[in-house]
C-alpha cells in the first residue's frame, strides 16, 4: 500500500499540486499588481457622484472624499491612509463639515464568497481613537421594500471625539466635544428589515456644545452665537425589536444642562429612508446664565424667539417633536403639549428638580 501511494505522488503533484502552485503566485501577482490608483479614483468618484432617488430624480451627493493613498494589506485586504470625508453644506448658513480618518483597513472573507456573501472586517485610526467592526452582506440581493442586502453588522468605538464625527455635528449645527465609546449590533434574519433585532450602547464623556464663536439658527429669528454648553455625560442606549429602534435612555445632565430624548425609528432597507419619530426636552440652567454675560444674553434669546416661547413647558424644558426621514429634511416643531410632571413629581431620568 505504502508503494502504491509512493507511485501516486508524481501524479497527484502534477495534477493538482502544481497547479494549485501557479494559481498561488498569479493571484499574488496579480494582488501586488493591481492598479490601486485608478482604484482609489473610482471610489473617490463614486462617492461624490449624485445620488439616485427612488423617484429617478438624481440629487448631490454634499460630499467631498479624498484619500491619500490606497494600497494591499494581508491578502485579501486594503488599506487606505489619510481619508478625509468633507460634508458639504446645504444652506447659506451652514459651514462644511470635516472628519480625518488616519488608516483604515478592511478585510474580506474568502471563504464566505464561496457562499455568495461577503463577510467584512474592518479597522479605523483617527478621529481621535479607534473603532473595529465586522459586516456580512448577501451577493446578489438587490434591496427592496422589505428585503437589505444586509445581514449583519457590528461596530465598537473607543474614545472617538465627537466633534471629528461629521454627521453629528452636521445634524447638530453646532460644534460638539466629548469622547464618543461604545458598542452598535445588528442582526437581520435573511435581510428581512422587519425581523431587525440588535442594540445600542454609546456614551460619550464630557459632552459640550458650541464654542462660543459658531452662530446657532434659530427658525423665525436668526442666528445666535452660542457660549460653550458643558452638558457633562450622554448616554445613548437603544434596543432594536422586530425592524424598530426603540431608544430606552438617552439623557445627560450637568450643572449647565440637562437633556433627554426618547422616541423610536423606523428601519428600511435603504437606511436614509427610515422613519424617525423623537421626542425632545432640554433646558439651560440658571448656573449656565451667570456663566458669562454671553450666556445671558442668550437665556434672553430663548425668551424672546417665537418657536421657544412656543416650545416652553410649565416645568421650563424647551420640547420638541422631531419627525421625517434622514434622505429628506427632518422637522422639529415645538411641542409644549408633551406631557409635563406634576409638581412634586419625580423628573425623567437625567434630569435635576
Amino acid at each position: 500500500m505504502k508503494e502504491r501511494l509512493l507511485a501516486l505522488r508524481p501524479i497527484v503533484l502534477r495534477v493538482i499540486g502544481y497547479p494549485l502552485f501557479f494559481l498561488f503566485f498569479f493571484l499574488v501577482f496579480l494582488y501586488a499588481t493591481f492598479p490601486w490608483d485608478r482604484l482609489r479614483e473610482a471610489i473617490v468618484a463614486a462617492a461624490e457622484a449624485p445620488r439616485m432617488s427612488p423617484s429617478g430624480r438624481a440629487t448631490p451627493s454634499n460630499m467631498e472624499l479624498a484619500i491619500g493613498s490606497l494600497s494591499p494589506t494581508f491578502f485579501p485586504g486594503v488599506e487606505a491612509r489619510d481619508v478625509r470625508v468633507t460634508l458639504l453644506p446645504q444652506r447659506s448658513t451652514e459651514r462644511p463639515v470635516s472628519m480625518s480618518i488616519d488608516k483604515l483597513r478592511l478585510h474580506i472573507s474568502l471563504f464566505a464568497l464561496l457562499a455568495q456573501r461577503a463577510s467584512l472586517s474592518f479597522s479605523m485610526l483617527g478621529m481621535g481613537g479607534s473603532v473595529e467592526g465586522s459586516a456580512s452582506i448577501a451577493l446578489g440581493t438587490p434591496a427592496t421594500p422589505r428585503i437589505s442586502p444586509l445581514r449583519a453588522f457590528e461596530v465598537t468605538l473607543d474614545n472617538v471625539r465627537l466633534g471629528q464625527v461629521a454627521p453629528l455635528v452636521s445634524m447638530v449645527g453646532l460644534p460638539l466635544g466629548g469622547n464618543l465609546s461604545g458598542t452598535i449590533t445588528v442582526n437581520i434574519p435573511e435581510g428581512d428589515v422587519a425581523q431587525t433585532e440588535g442594540t445600542m450602547r454609546l456614551t460619550t464623556d464630557r459632552l459640550t456644545v458650541g464654542d462660543g464663536r459658531a452662530q446657532f439658527q434659530i427658525p423665525h429669528f436668526g442666528g445666535v452665537t452660542i457660549e460653550q454648553i458643558r452638558a457633562g455625560r450622554l448616554e445613548a442606549n437603544a434596543d432594536i425589536r422586530r425592524g424598530v429602534v426603540q431608544f430606552t435612555r438617552v439623557g445627560a445632565h450637568s450643572e449647565e444642562f440637562d437633556l433627554q430624548i426618547d422616541g423610536r425609528i423606523n428601519l428600511r432597507p435603504n437606511f436614509a429612508d427610515s422613519a424617525l419619530n423623537l421626542g425632545l426636552r432640554f433646558r439651560l440652567t440658571d448656573v449656565y446664565r451667570a456663566k458669562s454675560e454671553q450666556a445671558g444674553r442668550i437665556m434672553s434669546v430663548m425668551d424672546m424667539a417665537p418657536d421657544l416661547r412656543r416650545a416652553r413647558r410649565p416645568d421650563g424644558l424647551f420640547a420638541f417633536r422631531c419627525s421625517g426621514t434622514f434622505e429628506r429634511s427632518i422637522n422639529c416643531p415645538p411641542d409644549a403639549s408633551a406631557s409635563a410632571p406634576t409638581p412634586g413629581a419625580a423628573m425623567p431620568p437625567g434630569f435635576s428638580p
